[in-house]
């Protein structure tokens, strides 16, 4: 049932896009748009071939995608580990949290600086910046869920003997996997919103390098146009594929 709900969910979204499409291609044919400066999606891909080979944005969709894999890990690592530590240890938790919270509200942007000075212009700072975008949503969602486990399953864990790391790991995190599973599909997508920010650092490759590229060298617009929805693209179909392995993760918990 949860399978077909699920088939239907996302046949509704691919109409959906479908339909976005159809409008913006006929909007532009119909002289609503201007395609010199929005060109409909059929222009921009077949302008976008021409300018540049298959190769060069199958070469920059794979380092924008390792950069997104590697600090997400490191954001997803870090985030769940600080937050349900934060939780779960009162003492951690109030020198701990008053610090995220200063640090959360500050946009990955700002970072950029610091960034090149602590780690150069290599990848490590590019990881740094999605790091960034996938640390804060994940921590909040790790500690939000650690602190607002059910009462009375500590308790019952309690009659059973469990304490201290055993009833973290068999009460805390299985309880708290919905709440940190928001957190990680909040953080995958922000790991993508901040791409473009990481890449303006000193990148030759990437989507992100790619359309900072094509504007300031006056290139072409279909160019942007199109690493634009390929890093859409890309954040629609990696976002599906992780929201599967969260749902059999948490089923294993939660008999889903």
């Amino acid at each position: 049932m949860r399978s077909g709900s699920r088939m239907g969910d996302a046949m509704w979204g691919l109409a959906g896009i479908l339909i976005v499409l159809a409008a913006w291609e006929l909007a532009t044919r119909l002289g609503a748009i201007d395609p010199t400066i929005f060109p409909g999606p059929i222009a921009a891909i077949r302008s976008a071939a021409q300018r540049l080979p298959a190769s060069v944005f199958l070469d920059n969709m794979a380092w924008s995608l390792f950069r997104v894999v590697g600090g997400f890990i490191l954001g997803a690592v870090a985030g769940t580990v600080i937050g349900f530590a934060a939780g779960w240890y009162r003492g951690f938790g109030y020198f701990a949290r008053p610090l995220i919270e200063l640090l959360r509200p500050i946009p990955p942007l700002a970072w950029i600086p610091l960034a090149i000075i602590w780690f150069g212009l290599g990848e490590p700072s590019k990881f740094f910046i999605v790091f960034l975008g996938a640390f804060f949503p994940i921590v909040t969602s790790a500690y939000h869920g650690i602190t607002h486990v059910d009462p009375s399953l500590i308790r019952a864990s309690r009659s059973f003997g469990l304490k201290g790391l055993g009833m973290l790991f068999h009460v805390g995190i299985p309880a708290s996997a919905p709440d940190l599973a928001t957190g990680l599909r909040i953080g995958w997508g922000l790991s993508f919103g901040v791409l473009v920010a990481a890449e303006l650092i000193a990148a030759d490759r990437g989507l992100g390098f790619m359309i900072m590229n094509e504007r300031n060298s006056g290139g072409s617009v279909s160019v942007i146009i199109v690493g634009i929805l390929l890093i859409g693209l890309l954040n629609l179909v990696t976002d599906a594929a992780l929201a599967a392995l969260i749902q059999r993760w948490i089923g294993r918990w939660h008999g889903a």
